[in-house]
């Protein structure tokens, strides 16, 4: 929208009556020579504005309709709004690169409508001499659905991160709990930025002074931590933990371990009144916990074979692994707790077995062969001994005769014991019998794996009709080889594909 016609403050119908008076005087001086000076002056300004003509503060006397619409948009072009964010730079652009364009059209159609009215007014050509004529062009520009495309975080030059709460922290140099602060993050809102962008493109057209301005990032409309380090609840917990100071605890599961600081140990306690007591049901819970994620015996096992792939084990055939007792070991946490030294230690396990050897060898965390087992297959009467992940040795067998109902017993076992030389017994009245071995490694129920010097062949389908009494027989180099090798404790896997 143009205002028409609007003289600066010194003009009025005084000025305008003593201009034109002036120009008659002038005229009836001049004579002649002044009717030719006037005609000449309509002549010049047919090809522009008039003299004394301002669009929004500038002159544009002389200047065609295309030529002031050019520099209204070159005006617009050449702006810059920037916005910072701690010195850096977030968004910077003229009113385009925000979204924000300018009809023109109705910009053009204005200045044509002020340039054609200029033209028919043969008094306004008069009064031009003289006087001064302000214009002011309300097409500035306008938003459009770009802006809301360009103006959104993703689009901001710095990185967002949100705002922090303080928190409590383990202070490992001085062994306690310490408040570790809030912090602000410059996490926004897409719709609180562009109220703010807006805001500031409004601001920048408002203004009378040119149109490069900066704005710095609101970093109130950012969300706020809702716990600061002054928390008086934060502060108290903090001082109660730290009556604790010195207990931790390392658990050991082989080639891992568990770090239970002092903050860890903090979630067992009740912490009431600025007052930290250890908690039963918290312990209990944290201790059975612990049984479901590192006891294995007793637990479904999925096994990867070496000819038959993924095998899975019943867990009531799992007798090989490692068994946490919950109540021992819920009565020495409390203990090491209260003791406010550093302990480093295994869970408290069912360790060892009636000949006093152990239901596991080793562990790498939830892993409890950790690379070392036998593994029998029955269907291929195959054994292989794997140690620490290498293949050690491996051989065909004869397992139980599964036609007289001698099949070899499926399942996880520990060698329960090592017996060299040994004399294998089963059976009653005539059935009774006796073999001597030098090599019995026994697994489960009297069967085991042994030496048979009484073979001259093995794998194969020997084992229905002419197999075992349930034992893994081996060749004599086979069982020795494996008996000065394994240990006992080690997993012996028994399966049919």
């Amino acid at each position: 929208m143009i205002d028409l016609g609007k003289r600066g403050k010194s003009a009025g119908n005084k000025n305008l009556w003593i201009s034109l008076a002036a120009m008659f005087a002038v005229s009836t001086v001049i004579g002649t020579g002044g009717y030719y000076g006037y005609r000449y002056y309509c002549e010049s300004v047919n090809k522009g504005f008039l003299k004394g003509t301002y669009v929004n503060g500038s002159s544009v006397y002389g200047k065609t309709v295309k030529e002031v619409e050019n520099a209204v948009l070159d005006e617009y072009a050449d702006a810059m709004i920037t916005i910072t964010e701690k010195e850096n730079t977030d968004l910077a652009g003229n009113f385009s690169f925000y979204g924000y364009e300018v009809d023109r059209d109705k910009l053009h159609k204005n200045l044509t409508d002020l340039y054609a009215a200029q033209k028919k007014d043969r008094m306004a050509i008069l009064q031009s001499i003289f006087d001064r004529y302000e214009s002011v062009i309300e097409e500035k520009p306008e938003e459009t659905d770009a802006f809301a495309k360009r103006v959104k975080t993703d689009n901001l030059e710095i990185a967002r991160y949100g705002s922090e709460d303080a928190v409590l922290y383990y202070d490992q140099e001085e062994d306690c709990v310490k408040v570790k602060p809030e912090v602000q993050g410059n996490e926004i809102s897409d719709q609180d930025l562009q109220d703010f962008v807006r805001e500031c493109i409004h601001k920048t057209l408002e203004e009378d002074e040119g149109l490069e301005r900066s704005y710095e990032f609101p970093w109130e409309l950012c969300e706020k931590p809702s716990v600061y380090r002054d928390d008086a609840e934060l502060n108290s917990r903090m001082k109660a933990i730290n009556t604790y100071q010195g207990a931790g605890i390392t658990y050991d599961f082989g080639d891992e371990t568990m770090e239970m600081n002092l903050l860890s140990l903090a979630e067992l306690m009740d912490i009431e009144d600025g007052k930290a007591t250890l908690s039963d049901e918290k312990i209990a819970a944290f201790v059975n916990e612990l049984d479901a994620q590192y006891s294995t015996r007793y637990r479904e096992r999925t096994f990867q074979s070496t000819l038959a792939g993924e095998i899975t084990i019943d867990a009531k055939f799992n007798d090989y692994g490692y068994t946490i007792l919950v109540d021992d070991e819920i009565e020495q946490l409390r203990e090491d707790i209260e003791s406010r030294k550093h302990v480093e230690r295994e869970p408290v396990y069912l360790e060892t077995n009636s000949w006093g050897n152990p239901y596991y060898l080793k562990r790498s965390g939830e892993d409890d062969l950790a690379g070392t087992y036998i593994e029998v297959d029955l269907t291929a009467q195959h054994v292989w001994y794997y140690k620490d992940g290498e293949l050690y040795m491996e051989s065909d067998c004869v397992s139980g005769d599964v036609t007289k109902d001698h099949g070899t017993h499926t399942g996880c076992f520990p060698l329960a014991y090592k017996e060299s030389p040994s004399v294998l017994r089963g059976g009653e009245g005539d059935g009774e019998w006796e073999e001597k071995v030098q090599y019995w490694m026994p697994f489960f129920e009297g069967q085991g794996l042994h030496d048979a010097s009484w073979r001259y062949y093995f794998g194969g389908s020997i084992y229905r009709g002419n197999g075992s009494h349930g034992c893994v027989n081996l060749p004599t180099w086979a069982a020795g080889e494996l008996y000065e090798a394994v240990e006992t404790g080690t997993a012996i896997i028994i399966f049919y594909e």
